[in-house]
């Protein structure tokens, strides 16, 4: 959970190019398979905490969600409110959802300030919201009955640990709720055909095996596992992600913590750190006692995420973000292993 707290962090353009470009790009590509339309109404939303009903097409949509923001976005809806993550752009929204974004302007709740164990319900109320999405979060039940005071909110289904959605899941549900659930879905599909085109063209990544790897405090390094986006990022290229490290099994968020003296259990055929929201990361690494010893440092197959950007799209894990991800990495991946 601490990663969760901390960092939580072939295609549309060149690396090095705009992601608001890229994303712009990619959203409009999808759009014009199934351009947005209103479905019938009302919805019925199963989830974990039973059912919500949205009697009519959403007008004033807040986003409680960590990430929730892109779905909608990619989806052409602007909210009227989201929920601050990390990160220091104008109304919560990365570079590369700020196309989408346009002149809206939404509320970033609870003044910027990150709680979610203290949704700022007056708040939310006083924004009269006609739809809250909760889905990149940890909504407890008591927090959902509260806010379903207020407006019909939707929340993960039951299947889904708090803060593991997966991005098609988000979108999907996203769009269902919106009644576009068939532009969600062209969403995604085109997003796995630009991971699926850019394996296809790597073959040389089959069978490797790729550690993705953050910092967050001394003496341990989490490695990124399960349903954990950076991991399924890296698997949907052909890589093979380790399910557990020297014996140490990963926790519900797809995390391993390994301590530094196991350092060398992290030497695969890739190394990847993603410390771009940890500038000093690097060379505390580099200064592990044995570090510069393993075969991955010495062959030169570690690869640095240090760009702010580009280590928030990987982290962030959204139909938005991916794509933008996937430009700027696949490239450094493959020359890193070249």
């Amino acid at each position: 959970m601490l990663a969760v707290i901390a960092a939580v962090v072939l295609s549309a353009c060149a690396p090095g190019a705009d992601p608001a470009s890229a994303t712009t790009t990619a959203s409009a590509a999808a759009a014009s398979q199934a351009a947005p339309t209103s479905g019938q109404f009302p919805v019925t939303v199963e989830h974990v905490y039973g059912q919500t009903v949205i009697p009519a097409e959403p007008q004033r949509v807040i986003t409680l969600g960590l990430s929730d923001q892109d779905p909608l976005l990619a989806l052409g809806v602007k909210p009227v409110a989201v929920y601050p993550w990390w990160g220091d752009y104008p109304y919560a929204t990365w570079p590369w959802a700020q196309d989408e974004l346009g002149d809206a302007q939404p509320v970033v709740l609870n003044k910027g300030v990150r709680d979610e164990a203290n949704p700022p319900v007056e708040e939310i109320a006083s924004l009269e919201p006609d739809l809250i999405i909760s889905l990149y979060n940890g909504t407890t039940k008591e927090q959902y009955e509260q806010l379903s005071q207020i407006a019909p909110v939707v929340v993960p289904d039951e299947q889904y640990a708090n803060f593991a959605i997966t991005w098609q899941e988000a979108t999907r549900a996203t769009g269902e709720a919106l009644g576009r659930e068939a532009e969600a879905v062209a969403l995604v599909e085109q997003l796995e055909r630009s991971f699926a085109d850019a394996a296809e063209a790597h073959p040389e990544f089959a069978g490797k095996t790729a550690v993705v790897a953050e910092r967050f405090e001394a003496g341990e390094t989490i490695v990124r596992t399960g349903n954990d986006v950076r991991a399924k990022f890296f698997e949907q290229l052909g890589f093979t992600i380790p399910t557990e490290v020297a014996g140490i099994a990963p926790n519900a968020y797809g995390e391993l913590y390994v301590p530094d003296e196991l350092v060398t259990e992290l030497s695969k055929d890739l190394l990847v750190w993603n410390v771009g929201f940890a500038p000093d990361a690097r060379a505390t690494v580099e200064a592990l006692p044995l570090y510069g010893q393993l075969p991955v440092v010495q062959d030169q197959r570690v690869l640095w995420v240090e760009d702010p950007v580009v280590s928030g799209a990987f982290s962030w894990g959204t139909v938005l973000s991916l794509q933008y991800a996937l430009d700027e990495l696949l490239p450094q991946v493959s020359e890193t292993l070249s």
